[in-house]
């Protein structure tokens, strides 16, 4: 009876719906750009760093709060604390390079980090080849994945000396097919040479021969040395920096930058946050910065999905009015229903799976066509249309994949909410009319023309 109802007035049922439709493909859509911002934000949290880490810096409140050997002895005491590495970025001093036979190769910069070695793999530093060093043994260095770039051939002209790894296609893209450079940094003898700004001869540098066991992947969280930097062990630097200076290696004074905190769990990262901080030293993570940019995503899924709403609300003004207009038309009906000894609940039940199936196929309609604009979105946003469209890519913006980044993402939550939410507001909006029609009078609504 619903079903054969609801064919015999089409139009009002289609133009009924519509309102439904349009509200659902409002909520959806709206919804789906903050879901899509927030899956955003969690890729670029990902890429910026571990999230299982701390990095702590000295208080500026008070000179008194430093980072020592001390901090680093109190931050191991610290429960949940898997394991502390200082860094240093060492201010006073410049650092070159220099590899092959003869000096052949020249690097006149390198973005050096002096670290305690042992703890490096414990770290999460990850290596494209290689092995991690053992401890502070000898001159063994790590290498960033592109720091062989940096070198010039002083054997060939001007213009010619570097390789660069930055090729670009056809299109403009950039390619993904990197040039080799002059060297494998890993079967190259290479040499640190190490030079005081403030020395009398100007920064004269000098050299120590190092010993590359492994190259590190590139990972801009963790640093910039792991792209086109280096990492050496403290001990070994102030070796290398005592030759520079004349002070005993013991004598070498170096002011760490950061201390990196690794947490055992990531629930267990706000309690030793929370605890540094209290001995006054400043914090940075990655969770912190994440529960900011989720409650952003959160307030914006939440004022997108309000402003989808108010269509869905005024959809459901059309339905009860309806359904009232049903009601009048139909008077006459429900009264020889309830004569011929139909339940009330019955006719209630009628009137109102009318109203919910009005919102089912206005929600089913809009989840269908909120893929459809979401498809779209994407495709715009990943630039798809310039480059020619294929069903890989389609299957992309549809369901993202590894590394495409979506601006819409409607999640199996967000349509299951709608169905429910679509098929409620039918019904909500139904139940009034339905009342309605089961407290006509029979009698009365028999002698209705």
């Amino acid at each position: 009876m619903c079903l054969d109802d609801l064919k015999r007035r089409k139009g009002r049922t289609i133009l009924t719906a519509l309102g439904v439709f349009i509200g659902c493909t409002s909520i959806i859509v709206m919804v789906s750009l903050g879901v899509g911002v927030r899956e955003s934000q969690e890729e670029m949290i990902k890429n910026m760093g571990d999230i299982s880490t701390i990095q702590v810096y000295e208080g500026y409140e008070t000179e008194s709060v430093k980072l020592t050997d001390e901090s680093v002895k109190t931050f191991k005491e610290i429960a949940n604390v898997e394991c502390v590495m200082p860094k240093v970025s060492p201010g006073d001093y410049g650092f070159v390079l220099s590899a092959g036979i003869g000096d052949r190769y020249q690097a006149d910069w390198c973005e050096l980090v002096a670290v305690d070695m042992s703890v490096v793999e414990k770290m999460g530093y990850e290596l494209t080849e290689g092995n991690y060093p053992v401890g502070a043994r000898g001159s063994e260095v790590l290498v960033g994945q592109y720091l062989a770039y940096n070198f010039r051939d002083s054997y060939k002209p001007e213009g010619r000396n570097f390789v660069d790894r930055y090729v670009w296609d056809e299109n403009g893209n950039l390619s993904e097919d990197v040039p080799d450079a002059f060297f494998d940094p890993m079967q190259t003898p290479m040499r640190l040479g190490v030079y005081n700004y403030n020395s009398e001869d100007g920064g004269t540098p000098i050299y120590a021969d190092i010993k590359v066991t492994g190259v590190l992947k590139e990972d801009n969280g963790k640093g910039w040395e792991t792209s086109e930097g280096m990492m050496i062990d403290m001990n070994t630097l102030k070796g290398i920096i005592s030759k520079t200076t004349g002070l005993p290696p013991q004598q070498v004074n170096l002011n760490y930058n950061q201390i990196v905190v690794k947490v055992n769990d990531i629930k267990n990262i706000q309690d030793v946050e929370t605890e540094i901080k209290g001995m006054g030293y400043n914090t940075s993570s990655m969770l912190s910065i994440s529960e900011e940019l989720g409650k952003e995503a959160r307030r914006l899924e939440l004022l997108l999905g309000g402003l989808g709403a108010i269509s869905l609300l005024v959809a459901a003004i059309g339905i009860t009015n309806t359904m009232i207009m049903s009601i009048s038309e139909r008077t006459k009906e429900i009264g020889i229903m309830k004569a011929m000894g139909c339940y009330v609940k019955d006719i209630r039940m009628l009137f109102l799976m009318e109203a919910g199936s009005i919102g089912l196929i206005g929600g089913l309609a809009g989840i269908v066509f909120s893929h459809v604009i979401s498809v779209i979105v994407n495709l715009f946003n990943m630039g798809a249309f310039g480059q020619g469209l294929t069903g890989e890519i389609i299957l992309q913006a549809l369901f993202g994949g590894e590394g495409v980044s979506r601006l819409s993402v409607i999640s199996p939550e967000l349509i299951i909410f709608a169905v429910i939410f679509s098929v409620a507001v039918g019904l909500i909006s139904g139940y009034y009319p339905a009342n309605k029609a089961v407290k006509i009078s029979a009698l009365e609504a028999i002698r209705n023309e």
